[in-house]
C-alpha cells in the first residue's frame, strides 16, 4: 500500500495484484503496463518465477522489473537477475530508493523508444532498398532474351539463376543476319549492384546495330552495307571499352560465337571464360568434350590484350553448351564441387535419350546442380546456355 501510494503520488496509475500469479493474469489481459514492482517471496508465484514468465513472453515494448526482497546473499540476488530481473529494492522500501529506480526505468523506456524509432527508420530504409533492387533487377531482366529465335536448323535453351537480387551474368541470343546466329555468355566479377549495372552496361554494348552502340557489325559503305565482325574482334574493342579494373575493380570473363546457319560452323572467341562443351553421337553413344583451348584474359584487365578465334564445325544432332563458373564451382555441403566431369557426364547420358533435344539436355543439368548442392545455398549466379542443331 506503501509503495502504490508513492507511485500514484508521483503521477503514476497503478494497478496492485495480492500474489504472482493474479499479477500475471493482469499482465495477460493488458499489454499496456510499463513497469513491475514485486515482492520476491509470495504465495502461488514468487517474483523470480514472475519474471520468467514475463521474460518468455518476450512483451514489447520491453517490461522492466523491479524485484524487492529483504534477501541480499550474493547468490540469491544473482538468482534474480538470472531470471529477469532488472533491478532490486530492498526492504523497508525508501521513497529515495524507489524514485532512483523509477528515474532508471524511465530512461530505459525512453532509450527503448528512441531505439524502436531507429529500427523503423531503418526498415523503411530497407524497404526501400528492396524495391529499389526489385525494379533494378527488372531492368536487368529486359536485357536478356524471351525466347529463342525461331530457325528451322537450330534450336536454344537457357537457364538463368541470380543468386541475389541482382545478378553479375549477362548473355543473350540474336540474329545478326539470315545466316548467321550470335551468342554471347558473360560474368562480371563479385555479386550485388555493382557487378549488375557493369554486366548490364556490357550488354549495351553487344547488339548487333551498329547505329546504337554496337560492336558486332560494322558498317560498310557498299552492299550489303555491313559486315560481321570477327569474335576475336568483339572482344579485344570490348576489352577496350570497358577497362573495369581501373574502374571499379571488376573484371568480366567473356564467351562470344558466331554459328553459321548453313555450314554448321560455330566461330567463337574466350576472354577468361570457360571453354564451349561440345556433345556428338547418336543415341548408342554420346560423347562430351570441354574446350580446354579456350581461355584468355577477362575482359578489363589488360588495355591491350590480344584474343584467339576457335572454330568448331558441327553436324546435325550436335549440341554446344556454355555456362558460367556458378555451374562447375557449385558446392555441396561437404564443399566438394560440381567440376566439369560432371557436367560431361550428365549432357552425355542425357544426349543418348532421344526427343530430349538441348531444351532436356540444360534442364538435366539443372537438376543435377540441385541435386547435388543438397539444399545449400546458391553462392554465384549460374547461366546455362544450351545451342542443338537439328
Amino acid at each position: 500500500m506503501i509503495v502504490s501510494d508513492l507511485l500514484e503520488q508521483w503521477g503514476h496509475e497503478v494497478v496492485c495484484a495480492e500474489d504472482g500469479a493474479a499479477a500475471w493474469q493482469h499482465l495477460e489481459d493488458d499489454p499496456s503496463f510499463s513497469l513491475v514492482v514485486t515482492d520476491w517471496v509470495m504465495p502461488n508465484l514468487d517474483g523470480p518465477e514472475l519474471c520468467r514468465r514475463i521474460r518468455t513472453a518476450d512483451r514489447t515494448p520491453y517490461l522492466p522489473v523491479l524485484l524487492s526482497t529483504s534477501l541480499d546473499q550474493e547468490d540469491h540476488l544473482a538468482d534474480g537477475l538470472d531470471a529477469g530481473a532488472d533491478a532490486f529494492l530492498s526492504k523497508p522500501i525508501s521513497p529515495g530508493a524507489l524514485a532512483a529506480q523509477i528515474r532508471v526505468v524511465e530512461r530505459i523506456l525512453r532509450l527503448q523508444e528512441k531505439l524502436e524509432a531507429r529500427v523503423r527508420s531503418l526498415q523503411e530504409a530497407h524497404d526501400c532498398i528492396e524495391r529499389d533492387l526489385r525494379a533494378a533487377a527488372e531492368v536487368q531482366m529486359s536485357h536478356l532474351p524471351n525466347t529463342p529465335p525461331a530457325l528451322p536448323s537450330v534450336e536454344f535453351a537457357w537457364v538463368y539463376d541470380a543468386c541475389q537480387t541482382l545478378g553479375g551474368d549477362m548473355f543473350n541470343v540474336f540474329r545478326l543476319d539470315e545466316k548467321h546466329v550470335g551468342v554471347y555468355i558473360l560474368d562480371v566479377s563479385g555479386h550485388g549492384t555493382s557487378a549488375a549495372l557493369l554486366s548490364v552496361s556490357l550488354s549495351r554494348a553487344l547488339v548487333p546495330n551498329p547505329q546504337q552502340g554496337g560492336i558486332l557489325k560494322r558498317e560498310l559503305s557498299e552492299p550489303p552495307y555491313y559486315e560481321i565482325v570477327s569474335p576475336a574482334e568483339v572482344a579485344a574493342e570490348l576489352n577496350r571499352r570497358f577497362q573495369l579494373i581501373l574502374q571499379s575493380g571488376h573484371f568480366c570473363t567473356f564467351l562470344y560465337a558466331v554459328l553459321d546457319l548453313e555450314s554448321r560452323e560455330v566461330r567463337y572467341v574466350s576472354a577468361g571464360h570457360p571453354g564451349p562443351i561440345r556433345v556428338e553421337g547418336d543415341a548408342a553413344e554420346a560423347r562430351a568434350e570441354h574446350d580446354e583451348r579456350a581461355g584468355g584474359i577477362p575482359i578489363g584487365v589488360l588495355e591491350d590484350a590480344e584474343y584467339e578465334e576457335e572454330v568448331m564445325q558441327l553436324q546435325p544432332g550436335a549440341q554446344v553448351v556454355l555456362y558460367t563458373d556458378g555451374v562447375n564451382e557449385a558446392a555441396n555441403p561437404e564443399g566438394e564441387q560440381f567440376g566439369t566431369q560432371r557436367i560431361l557426364g550428365i549432357l552425355s547420358e542425357n544426349h543418348t535419350a532421344k526427343g530430349h533435344g538441348v531444351e532436356g539436355s540444360i534442364q538435366a543439368l539443372r537438376k543435377g546442380l540441385i541435386e547435388f548442392s543438397k539444399g545449400k545455398g546458391q553462392l554465384d549466379d549460374i547461366t546455362i546456355v544450351g545451342i542443338g542443331f537439328i
